[in-house]
């Protein structure tokens, strides 16, 4: 027997962090509800939502850093790209939805790739688990 190998480009980093879609299919979301990332990479990310999104279908969304910015203030970090898989998720009426996340065009700050970058360069803490 062997071993599934793993395909993706980037390690991925489990993470419960508020995401709000702000825009599916090219529609912006009239109210657009906080969700919780599962997990992200510098490329893509993993959530569960209410409703069911296509592959291929484009999406924008904001993740928030609670207290991280100077002063206490958050962080909000926008990211463009597309569902790339969606399953169902194990609470009825949910969906796991997996995003490809692009990289900017140059000359845009590249804030996904920092996101990620800050997870891969901070040491677990004793408290994670």
């Amino acid at each position: 027997m062997t071993s599934a190998q793993e395909r993706r480009r980037h390690p991925r980093c489990s993470a419960w962090l508020p995401l709000r879609l702000r825009v599916v299919g090219g529609k912006v979301e009239p109210n657009p509800m906080t969700l919780l990332t599962q997990n992200f990479s510098k490329t893509g990310l993993c959530f569960q939502a209410p409703r069911r999104i296509e592959p291929s279908q484009s999406i924008e969304v904001e993740v928030t850093l609670k207290g991280a910015g100077s002063g206490g203030g958050d962080i909000n970090i926008s990211g463009t790209g597309y569902i790339v898989r969606a399953e169902n998720a194990d609470d009825p009426g949910w969906y796991r939805l997996a995003a490809a996340i692009e990289e900017p065009s140059s000359g845009e700050d590249p804030g996904w790739q920092k996101l990620a970058a800050a997870f891969d360069e901070s040491p677990p803490s004793e408290t994670d688990s």
